[in-house]
């Protein structure tokens, strides 16, 4: 059996140095990465009670995409986190 590779020209670059490129780039990925979730950090904490019920709906709807009544359990957490915070309870 025959391999052929079609129309796939062959490029010499001297001078060009791709894994120092690549390390480079690495690195600033890395850099922004860690200050975008240095600021997010303090966005990102469980504080009151209405936190609280937000973050189990998102677990329960994670979970409710393989079983699905844990939808109606995510919904009713939905609900008191809005209940929590209309009655102003929502510090602990």
């Amino acid at each position: 059996m025959k391999t052929e590779i079609l129309n796939t020209p062959v490029v010499s670059a001297p001078g060009i140095n791709v894994a120092g490129n690549v390390k480079a780039l690495t690195e600033q990925v890395n850099n922004l990465q860690s200050r975008y979730y240095s600021a997010l950090a303090s966005d990102c904490e469980v504080r009151t009670i209405s936190d609280r019920w937000y973050f189990r709906a998102i677990g329960f709807t994670s979970f409710g995409l393989l079983f699905f009544p844990l939808l109606l359990v995510a919904a009713f957490c939905v609900y008191r986190a809005k209940k929590c915070q209309k009655g102003g309870n929502n510090h602990e």
